[in-house]
């Protein structure tokens, strides 16, 4: 358990401070909520292709060779949900810091909270409170025991509670500093990071990233990749799985050939021929396609680049923020790359760019010593893209959008990998 201060001289960010966003990332979106008619459950049906990986999940602290320290949080329980951290709970668990005299609650995850709730706090202190801030942004489990099993079992909460104690002080980029950081042996949590919104603005998926925005990301980007590229140490960073580990494999081949039925009869008019037919190719080679983007060369990745997980400096720099880390991988960079042009950038935008974005992000991974011939980065970059198709599978197979923006977005995402994928002629490399 670590406790930190937003002023320790490690970098900081932000978190999403938008309440109307779906998650298509591709694994854990296929437990979005259950589509009208007869579609399968994806909760319970993700929870039985995993059966005999439910209820594992990397090492938590207790499991970890003791310190010989006390817990300072030993005494602090876990509330159900964020309206239990009061100022009673913050004022137990962030020792050192002047007295929290009231908080106040908004949730700022409605409609996206199917692995976690997530809301901000608003706090005020007795007497003078210095720099401790004001506004603090609160992670936790979600509460349904389907999904917290799944979270568990994919290692979703673990691997951002882990990214923080580990690797989030060394990141070259902005992320969020955090404040509290407690777990319980249940594999519910509570995370406690700073609010920068005021500072930061999340770009719009709907409207999708302009080809400026995506330079300033793919810039962002290299040091990151770099830092661990094929990094000795990657082999013991066991709590970040690979793309084909075994939890993964269980789950995503069923996810995308459930989807694939749907995408046929509900997006037929909503894709180009070429990109259903993309889609139809890649459904056989699913399982090779996944063994064969787990390959070299390997880096910590982030895995979810979408512009709603991405922020800009608000005084309109180039700065760049980045939060959500609980999808985090080690596998090949350029799956970050391809993520962020194949569904946060328009078609036309990502047709005409995502060569000149693959040759930058290319070419500063090559500028720093290390060896990566273009060929194979087109390569993995085609690959990577098919694999990507799977999150297009989960939302058209379970999503409910639920409002006129959910929908948009939903849209936007399928769309825009599909035709991606049709548009670089991926399957060529099948």
């Amino acid at each position: 358990m670590r406790l930190r201060r937003g002023s320790l001289g490690h970098r900081t960010g932000t978190d999403d401070p938008r309440s109307d966003r779906p998650d298509p990332s591709t694994c854990p979106a296929a437990s979005l909520p259950r589509r009208s008619g007869a579609h399968f459950n994806p909760a319970v049906t993700l929870l039985e292709r995993m059966t005999g990986f439910v209820g594992t999940r990397p090492a938590g602290p207790s499991e970890r060779t003791p310190t010989g320290k006390t817990d300072p949080m030993s005494e602090v329980t876990i509330p159900e949900s964020p309206i239990g951290v009061d100022a009673d709970w913050l004022n137990a668990a962030l020792v050192g810091w002047p007295t929290v005299a009231s908080v106040s609650h908004e949730d700022i995850g409605e409609g996206t909270g199917i692995f976690g709730q997530i809301s901000r706090l608003q706090v005020d202190y007795d007497g003078d409170a210095g720099d401790s801030p004001t506004r603090m942004v609160v992670k936790m489990a979600c509460l349904e025991p389907e999904n917290l099993a799944i979270a568990n079992a994919l290692g979703i909460y673990e691997r951002e509670l882990r990214f923080y104690e580990e690797l989030a002080a060394t990141l070259p980029f902005r992320v969020p500093a955090s404040h509290v950081l407690h777990r319980g042996d249940d594999g519910r949590f509570v995370l406690i990071i700073e609010d920068l919104s005021g500072e930061y603005v999340v770009g719009d998926q709907v409207v999708g990233a302009t080809p400026e925005q995506a330079e300033a990301i793919v810039d962002t980007l290299v040091p990151f990749h770099v830092q661990w590229w094929e990094h000795p140490d990657l082999d013991a960073m066991d709590w970040l799985p690979v793309p084909n580990a075994p939890a993964y494999r269980a789950a995503v081949p069923g996810i995308y050939r459930a989807g694939l039925p749907v995408l046929e009869a509900d997006w037929a008019d909503k894709i180009s021929p070429a990109a259903l037919a993309a889609a139809k190719a890649v459904e056989p080679k699913f399982e090779e396609l996944m063994d064969r983007t787990s390959e070299a060369p390997r880096t910590v990745i982030h895995t979810d680049t979408r512009l709603d997980n991405i922020l800009f400096a608000a005084d309109g720099s180039n700065e760049v923020a980045v939060i959500d880390f609980q999808l985090a991988l080690r596998g090949r960079a350029v799956a970050d790359i391809v993520y962020l042009i194949g569904t946060s950038m328009s078609i036309e935008d990502g047709a005409a760019n995502w060569e000149p974005l693959l040759r930058r992000w290319h070419g500063g991974i090559v500028a720093t010593g290390i060896e990566y011939p273009w060929d194979d980065c087109v390569l993995h970059y085609k690959e990577a893209a098919m694999y990507y198709l799977s999150g297009a599978m989960s939302l058209v197979g379970t999503f409910d959008a639920g409002n006129e923006r959910g929908a948009a977005m939903v849209h936007e995402y399928t769309t825009r990998i599909l035709e991606h994928v049709a548009d670089i002629q991926a399957t060529d490399v099948l």
